[in-house]
């Protein structure tokens, strides 16, 4: 709270106080005009303080207080100094001019509070302005009128009555108007209606027996302008509303209210038996009726209006619930849903349903190298050109990434369907602009398609997706149908699943271990975890026969997890037997170092088995740089864990020599096809790869040694490290001779 508000407080009760102590005369009258200058005061210093965006406002509802409070002290002159109470008088004049200041301030205040058109305010302020001023006129401006006073006395009399009206107007238009009622607000709009309270009861009495009463209110009135003013939540009242006004229950009373006036007057006169003239009256009865048909009129349009945008709303909201936002196409789940209620009417009539699986062939090229934004417009080229190619009736749907379906309902035959998917495929090859390039790309798509409604929407996805992928194998850009080879292929990958995971929990996976070997010393001096699966009634499985598939789930970070696990335990238990400290190397797939968890994977690893992250070794291939940009990255944050790095099989990737200094680990492991030719060019190109590695500080193993002629050239160029046939096999933990540590003399 401002400084000045709590002390303001104090000032305006102790003023009020001391005005009402002070006896009937010029003394109360003189403390009347300090006391009205002390809210003038204060309204000019909250305005200098808070400086609100409506300070126009508040300097003129200000000025109106200040010619009132002149006003009231041109009229204590005459009474006490000139000892008469003329009317009319200058005096008057001054009264009358401070309406339209203060009026003008609660204008400019409802102007700034109005986000925009406000018909219904200025409906429900003419209501309620017809029906008090058809009372002003009834009880004050008549008898004024019959009175048969001189023009100029009745012309003031009754400006008295109609200004009120009119203020009566701009505060209903504030009252009635939406936006924030803060403190401030609150303190003006009872400050106003303490002041028509004050002036229509002088109106009504003319002072009389109630002189001490009314000249409380209009103080009061002054006051709470000022503290108005000095509250800080006057800045706020000034800024537009953010909502729309509503017809509420009281609103609604208020003009049943205003419609029931003129029936009370007629009812008022026949039972006084006092007569007016009844043309005033009705005219009034008929305005005030007239306005609020015409606000109920708004009312009902409003709700029409608010209807319609629901509906609009919740129209949008189901279209965005089922399409996706990029394409616009039916997303996942509503095209599955689409594929069941097909499937559904050709179990009733006996017809086919088609579906078409779109994969966009080498679409992470297209991201990596034109960026996202490229991607995107790729994708709804794509879906467009699909659309274009088949019926309405048929649906594109996008179901992942680079993934879109195409439903066709009711194929007359399984040659049409090949017809359609091919139409599909030739549109997506033409050329097509992205991003200011010309660009063509292909797709590989699968058509499955099924009888009778026999199979559920899943599967049928499934095996579209199954024969986009054989045509992907088979060279990408051409269609492949799901037949009964891939559907046998499936049954055999689902049933291969389900036999790994079942197989990682009770035991059936064990590692075999091969030798790694220095060169100059022939000591061993680490190994290789190669996983092996125990398979009941298929005998032991090497990685070739399991490892492809489960890269292609979640399979392999479930591998790669037990892998981490079981060669830290194999280390932990060496070490506790007392063994001579060796490295071991575990294989981590592309898919499982991408995946954030593969940290966390390792972390878990060592610290349930206690070894030194020396000891470990992670062996990533080359080509996991390529498929897989986020690698480096996520194996610098293996490297900070303190476990070593190996690259895989190098040489059958793409990586640079020029990019080895770049690379984020300790050895190099050279692919057999670099170390089995015997050529001179073969020798020299291995004696460059090793002599590269070793200029960037790696140092370099060389794989699959297999004959004396090949470890001898290895160790030629300055190799490190060898490991191959020639020096050990792959076996399991029982059959490895590791030595014995020396025991310290």
């Amino acid at each position: 709270m401002h400084r000045w508000w709590a002390p303001y407080q104090t000032v305006a009760a102790a003023a009020l106080v001391v005005w009402s102590l002070l006896p009937v005369g010029a003394p109360r009258d003189v403390a009347f005009v300090v006391v009205g200058l002390i809210g003038v005061a204060a309204m000019v210093v909250g305005i200098r303080i808070h400086r609100p965006a409506a300070a126009l406002a508040w300097y003129l509802v200000a000025a109106g207080q200040l010619v009132m409070v002149a006003g009231d002290a041109m009229f204590s002159w005459y009474r006490h100094v000139l000892g008469v109470e003329p009317f009319p008088s200058p005096a008057d004049l001054v009264y009358l001019s401070a309406y339209p200041l203060l009026v003008g301030g609660l204008v400019l205040l409802v102007r700034a509070r109005r986000a925009g058109p406000d018909p219904v305010g200025r409906l429900e302020a003419a209501i309620a302005t017809s029906a008090l001023g058809l009372l002003v006129y009834v009880f004050v401006a008549e008898p004024i009128l019959l009175a048969g006073d001189p023009p100029v006395p009745t012309a003031l009399a009754l400006g008295y009555p109609l200004v009120d009206v009119v203020v009566v107007a701009a505060l209903a238009r504030l009252s009635l108007a939406p936006g924030a009622r803060p403190a401030a607000y609150q303190l003006l709009v009872t400050s106003t209606i303490l002041l028509l309270v004050a002036d229509v009861v002088f109106s009504f009495t003319y002072g009389e027996s109630l002189g001490s009463w009314l000249d409380a209110l209009w103080l009061m009135s002054y006051l709470l302008a000022g503290a108005a003013a000095l509250h800080p939540s006057m800045r706020h009242v000034g800024r537009p509303a953010t909502t729309s006004a509503r017809l509420t229950r009281w609103r609604m009373a208020g003009m049943v209210l205003a419609g029931l006036v003129a029936p009370s007057i007629e009812s008022a006169e026949i039972l006084t038996g006092r007569e007016h003239d009844t043309w005033p009256v009705r005219v009034g009865f008929l305005v005030v009726v007239g306005l609020t048909l015409r606000r109920m009129y708004v009312a009902v349009q409003h709700s029409e209006r608010a209807v319609r945008q629901r509906q609009a709303v919740q129209v949008a909201l189901a279209h965005q619930a089922s399409h996706d936002d990029l394409t616009g196409v039916a997303n996942r789940s509503a095209t599955i849903a689409t594929i069941e209620e097909a499937l559904v009417r050709a179990q009733a009539d006996g017809g086919i349903v088609g579906l078409l699986f779109l994969d966009i062939d080498h679409f992470k090229a297209v991201n990596d190298t034109y960026g996202h934004a490229a991607g995107d417009q790729v994708l709804q080229h794509v879906t467009e050109r699909a659309r274009a190619s088949v019926r309405a009736t048929d649906l594109v749907g996008r179901v992942g990434g680079d993934e879109i379906v195409v439903l066709v309902d009711a194929p007359p035959s399984e040659e049409v369907l090949h017809q359609v998917a091919q139409r599909v495929l030739d549109a997506v090859r033409s050329p097509l602009r992205v991003r200011g390039r010309d660009l063509v790309v292909s797709a590989s798509v699968g058509v499955a398609l099924c009888h009778d409604g026999a199979v559920a929407a899943d599967v049928l996805l499934q095996e579209a997706d199954a024969a986009a992928y054989r045509a992907k194998s088979a060279g990408r850009g051409r269609v492949e149908v799901f037949d009964d080879e891939l559907r046998r292929h499936l049954r055999e990958t689902a049933e291969l699943e389900v036999a790994i995971r079942h197989g990682l929990a009770a035991g059936d996976f064990v590692m075999h271990y091969q030798p790694i070997v220095d060169v100059g010393s022939g000591d061993v001096v680490g190994y290789e975890a190669l996983a092996r699966w125990d398979r009941p009634g298929h005998g032991v499985l090497a990685p070739a026969e399991f490892i492809p598939l489960a890269e292609q789930s979640s399979l392999i970070r479930d591998v790669g997890r037990w892998g981490l696990v079981e060669a830290c335990g194999q280390i932990a238990r060496w070490d506790a037997e007392g063994r001579s400290p060796v490295t071991v190397a575990v294989n981590i797939s592309g898919r499982h170092l991408a995946s954030p968890a593969v940290v966390d994977d390792v972390e878990v690893a060592l610290s349930m088995t206690g070894v030194d992250p020396r000891r470990l070794v992670l062996e990533i291939t080359e080509t996991t740089f390529v498929h897989h940009p986020e690698a480096p990255a996520r194996l610098q944050a293996l490297r900070d864990l303190g476990v070593g790095v190996s690259i895989d099989d190098f040489g059958t990737g793409y990586t640079s020599i020029g990019r080895m200094q770049d690379l984020p680990a300790s050895t190099l492991k050279i692919d057999r096809s670099l170390v089995a030719p015997a050529t001179e060019r073969g020798r020299r190109l291995l004696e460059l790869v090793v002599h590269a590695a070793h200029a960037t500080g790696l140092a370099v193993v060389a794989e699959g040694v297999e004959t004396a002629e090949q470890l001898e050239a290895v160790r030629a160029t300055g190799c490190d490290l060898v490991q191959g046939f020639h020096l050990a096999h792959p076996l399991p933990v029982d059959r490895l001779d590791v030595p014995r540590a020396p025991v310290p003399a």
